[in-house]
């Protein structure tokens, strides 16, 4: 088997998995809280808690494309 030539860079592997960590924590809360949420309330509670998990997607967007201009600014 080959060598790749990359060498390993470990900013590089944690900026992935905080990435894929993050992405992984909202579909389980999207899956399951949902899901349960539809379970025990029915499918209006559903699309009502749906409605408030988009909202606070948004939020933490929000938030965090503020931080990252910020961060791009402060370099220069």
């Amino acid at each position: 088997m080959p060598k790749s030539n990359k060498q390993f860079n470990s900013r590089t592997y944690t900026g992935q998995v905080e990435r894929e960590l993050i992405v992984g924590a909202i579909l389980i809360l999207l899956i399951v809280g949902g899901g349960l949420i539809a379970l025990i309330w029915g499918r209006e509670a559903f699309f009502t808690a749906l409605a408030f998990f988009l909202g606070a997607l948004l939020l933490a967007g929000l938030v965090w494309g503020f931080l990252k201009v910020i961060e791009i600014v402060s370099r220069d």
